[in-house]
């Protein structure tokens, strides 16, 4: 697995990050597809009610069979890594809200913990942000799972198994942990679990299992095995509607002043614009300048790999949208609809656009107010170009 946390979909500005978390043998994909028919990836079902959301999903490795697991982080080393790669991607400035299955919840929890007994200021942000935590049938104080596993394959079972079956008392000290954590800082919590068999053989989280003990809380039963609970075949299905319901309490709470910024965002100038799919060479071409290709792509490749290598949902990421918005628009106003749509000669054309795009903004470099480079101007038109904004 070589993307352990990706954004699936969401608001550009969100005031809430939803974060999906599977369990042992899960799948970033897979674990959240419904069962219905359609097969649908159900978070995005969420976007329909809270636009003003983004979600991810977390992945990482799980393994039931020892021999598969002997790679594998144990709890701890998982949770400090997820942390590091939560707060690099941004996550932690926004309310958080936490969805998980299974293990994942066993983790989410350990997530919580070294959050909120570490130093590193973003770390902290975390737990300081975390509003919501849901359990799909996540064991709070052991499960028939590690018992049955361990049965049928004593000498394979890895430690995932071992700590599901709360061997050693871990599950326990982690939820005492967690009980102390969420009634300090009022993170409301929901439990959910099983009522049918898995296999038809087994229970694999028992409402016993399923209670957190978190003062006021009542685990909710759903009509589900272990694998099929966290699948709601429609949107009326329980566990759909009682997150729709629950984020909804959380949302109510959140800062309301990201909405306008995400109205009036900038375009997501990661991805091609419709407006005029030709490329850079088509456009050069056309233009009768073919023979500047070269340097033009050279210029336009440097800017990319710069802007993707900032990821698509920091804050640097951001603050690069913002000069191209700025590039894009001066580019219309004072070069395009001023002088192309009029018929200028090109030297008019050009030096309109040394004037009015790269002087003016490189200007604010020179002032030493943080602006773009002349250099990084020019880059960024011609990816503009090729991304078919001009």
């Amino acid at each position: 697995m070589t993307e352990n946390i990706r954004k699936v979909c969401g608001a550009t500005n969100p005031i809430l990050d939803v974060l999906f978390i599977h369990g042992l043998t899960g799948d970033p994909e897979d674990t959240w597809t419904a069962a219905g028919v359609a097969k649908e990836y159900w978070p995005k079902w969420l976007l329909e009610v809270f636009p003003h959301i983004s979600i991810y999903t977390l992945g990482y490795p799980a393994s039931i069979l020892q021999k598969w697991a002997k790679q594998e982080m144990n709890l701890h080393e998982r949770a400090n890594n997820m942390l590091e790669q939560l707060v690099s991607r941004g996550i932690g400035a926004r309310p958080i809200a936490i969805i998980t299955h299974s293990l994942g919840g066993i983790l989410a929890k350990e997530v919580l913990r070294a959050s909120n007994e570490c130093t590193d200021a973003a770390w902290k942000r975390v737990v300081e942000s975390t509003r919501l935590v849901a359990f799909l049938a996540t064991p709070h104080s052991g499960a028939a799972l590690g018992a049955v596993v361990k049965f049928f394959l004593p000498r394979l079972a890895s430690v995932h198994v071992d700590l599901l079956s709360n061997n050693g008392g871990s599950l326990t000290n982690l939820n005492q942990s967690y009980r102390e954590l969420v009634a300090g800082r009022k993170i409301a919590t929901v439990s959910y679990f099983e009522k049918f068999k898995t296999k038809n053989v087994f229970l694999v989280v028992s409402e016993e299992s399923a209670d957190p003990g978190v003062t006021g809380l009542r685990p909710i039963p759903v009509d589900a095995d272990h694998i099929t609970i966290c699948k709601p075949e429609s949107r009326t299905s329980l566990i759909y509607v009682s997150l729709v319901r629950h984020l909804g309490e959380v949302l109510k709470a959140c800062p309301q002043d990201l909405i306008l910024e995400d109205v009036f965002a900038t375009d997501d100038y990661a991805e091609k614009s419709a407006a005029d799919r030709r490329d850079l060479l088509q456009k050069l071409i056309d233009a009768g300048r073919e023979h500047e290709y070269q340097k033009a792509n050279d210029l336009q490749n440097k800017f990319a790999q710069r802007y993707y290598k900032m990821g698509l949902y920091t804050e640097a990421k951001s603050q690069i949208d913002e000069t191209l918005a700025s590039v894009e628009q001066r580019f219309i106003t004072h070069v395009y609809n001023a002088k192309i749509c009029r018929g200028a000669s090109d030297d008019e054309i050009a030096e309109a656009l040394q004037t009015h795009v790269i002087d003016a903004l490189a200007g604010a470099k020179a002032a030493g107010k943080g602006g773009p480079s002349a250099s990084i101007v020019l880059q960024a038109l011609y990816f503009l170009t090729e991304q078919c904004f001009i």
